[in-house]
């Protein structure tokens, strides 16, 4: 956080804003997507070229022209370029994850694209935003990184002040990186159980909780340097489709959303929330028909006039289908804007950039978007920018010590104490923990993709059979996909008989399927089952299993900490964390 007052600040603001021409103060209401690590010159296009103001980081991963996202190869349609203009470079390589890349070296890299963006006018730095929301919602696990469980398991630990210590860790790893926004919290408030995009991201159920919770962990995470994104308004907490494929609509009366959707976003505006994310949804109380991404009723009238928020609005990746059936990229990009949205994360590293880019310069050229309305644009993102520091030593880092944080122990605790207090046990009839290290356990774990994964010694695909193995070595350990192929399962089912217990991940991964059905299977062979999930919603459930160990995450911290409770070497000390959602019918909670 800067010394500045917000009196210098906007002093500070409109010096820049001046320097800056029509076409920079267009750019910085972008944010385009950054994969891998090579700063490759669609990169350094995107900062040159379209002058962006801001990167949506994903290092593991790349996601180039060749990736199929969100069906990104229909989003546009035909694209009239103006006379003689050459569009950016797009990223061309292959998409998948391109290994493990620690701290200092990717310090080093987010410096190099900041030296770059301060040679523009005004020396204006990029916002380096990540998803870090805790479990499989994340985009830095490597490194040794410590990590957090869901939302939801934070929430088991009741504790407000612990949540923002919490966050504050989570941010100051981040930060050390040059790491500068983490796009949360999410506090959508999950009253639908059903919620396959949402579930166990959410704080909970309850509105004052999610409000509470998501207060400290918004605090915490600007305590450790990073700029704060609610998210995703004004609540997807309600739903049992995705928007990432399609477009939801809620059909509930204004009164519900006062009640419900609206409480947590009133708490973190009044008390220094940076900026707010936007739901491709449909509220037909609010403005029927019209998705809020383009709802000038829900951006001016409820956000800004209403409510009284004063920060950056920003869209959720503008190609998510919702969007995308009807209107074409660019255009989406021009009309989000248009009706009073400040970003736009256009999610690609692809020619859609030029056509979002330059579609808005269109608008702002015909008057479709003013001048005054674009300045006012810069100026709360500059400002947002300028509070956190961005401005100071041109956003560079000690790329040295950018791992210093994670190594601390203090930091280290705290992780470890996040997963020992998001974890809850729920037990049968039968009294099934703990184990036995005379028994034989087989492990059934789910491969989960490198993008997901650390690559490193204490982070990666068997860490939950790596951890048992610390207990007992008279384990049987095999793995299927994500969700178990027929393959999978016609080598599985056959050795059932060669364990005396088997141990099962069944974690959930949005709207992908899970190992439920191979469970299932494995309880009609008579076998005895104990699950292992990161969500305690039906999803993550199969009736007829012993027990459960829900730690709402996957990292190493969670699989340790399950381990030592199937051998009762440590107790789970989560809360049930939701209000009106039972316990599964047969299960009782171990406290």
């Amino acid at each position: 956080m800067t010394k500045l007052t917000k009196e210098q600040i906007a002093t500070q603001v409109e010096k820049v804003l001046r320097q800056m021409s029509l076409e920079q103060r267009v750019g910085q209401c972008f944010t385009y997507l950054w994969s891998g690590y090579l700063i490759t010159p669609s990169v350094v296009d995107a900062i040159e070229k379209l002058h962006c103001g801001n990167l949506r980081l994903q290092p593991a991963f790349v996601a180039g022209k060749r990736f199929k996202y969100y069906n990104f190869d229909t989003a546009a349609g035909r694209f009239d370029y103006p006379r003689g203009y050459v569009p950016a470079a797009e990223n061309l390589l292959l998409p998948g994850c391109m290994g493990e890349i620690g701290p200092q070296r990717y310090a080093e890299a987010l410096n190099r694209l900041q030296e770059i963006a301060s040679r523009r006018p005004g020396g204006v730095p990029l916002n380096m935003a990540i998803d870090q929301e805790g479990d499989l919602s994340r985009n830095y696990c490597f490194g040794g990184i410590n990590l957090l469980p869901f939302p939801m398991g934070m929430a088991a630990s009741q504790d407000p002040k612990f949540i923002r210590s919490a966050y504050r860790a989570m941010a100051r790893q981040l930060r050390a990186m040059g790491i500068t926004c983490v796009q949360s919290p999410v506090v959508d408030v999950n009253i639908d159980p059903r919620n396959p995009e949402i579930g166990a991201r959410s704080f909970g159920d309850d509105p004052e909780q999610v409000a509470q919770f998501a207060l400290a962990a918004m605090q915490g995470m600007q305590d450790g340097g990073v700029i704060t994104t609610a998210k995703h308004f004004p609540g997807r907490g309600d739903s049992s489709s995705d928007a990432h494929f399609g477009t939801p609509q809620l059909d509930v009366p204004r009164s519900r959303l006062d009640a419900v959707e609206l409480v947590p976003y009133r708490t973190l505006i009044k008390n220094g929330l940076d900026s707010i994310m936007i739901a491709h949804n449909i509220y037909t109380a609010l403005d029927r028909g019209v998705i809020a991404t383009v709802s000038k009723k829900i951006l001016r009238g409820l956000l800004r006039d209403e409510l009284g928020f004063e920060g950056v609005i920003t869209t959720d990746a503008i190609a998510m289908q919702a969007l995308m059936r009807q209107y074409p990229l660019p255009e989406a990009c021009a009309r989000a804007l248009e009706a009073g949205v400040d970003m736009v994360l256009n999610k690609t590293e692809t020619a859609y950039r030029d056509q979002g880019y330059l579609t808005t310069l269109r608008f702002v050229q015909e008057g479709r978007i003013t001048e005054d309305d674009l300045n006012d644009k810069v100026r709360r993102i500059l400002t947002m920018k300028m509070r956190r520091g961005l401005f100071e030593n041109r956003a560079q880092v000690d790329a040295k010590q950018a791992g210093a944080p994670i190594r601390e122990r203090a930091v280290i605790n705290l992780c470890r104490e996040a997963a020992e207090r998001a974890t809850l046990v729920m037990t049968g009839r039968r009294r099934a923990l703990p184990l036995s290290p005379k028994q034989r356990i087989m492990v059934i774990e789910q491969k989960l993709e490198d993008v997901f994964l650390g690559l490193n010694p204490t982070h990666h695909r068997l860490s939950l059979t790596e951890a048992i193995l610390q207990h007992t070595g008279n384990v049987l350990p095999v793995d299927t996909q994500f969700a178990a192929t027929k393959e999978d399962q016609a080598f599985i089912l056959p050795l059932i008989r060669k364990g005396d217990v088997v141990v099962a991940t069944n974690h959930v991964l949005r709207s992908e399927g899970n190992n439920g059905d191979l469970i299932r299977k494995i309880l009609r062979k008579g076998a005895r089952v104990i699950l292992v999930t990161n969500t305690i919603y039906a999803a993550g459930f199969v009736p007829g299993v012993e027990a459960v160990i829900c730690t709402f995450a996957d990292a190493p911290e969670g699989m340790q900490l399950a381990a030592e409770i199937l051998f009762g070497r440590a107790k789970p000390r989560g809360k049930w964390p939701l209000r009106n959602y039972p316990v599964p019918k047969g299960m009782k909670l171990v406290m």
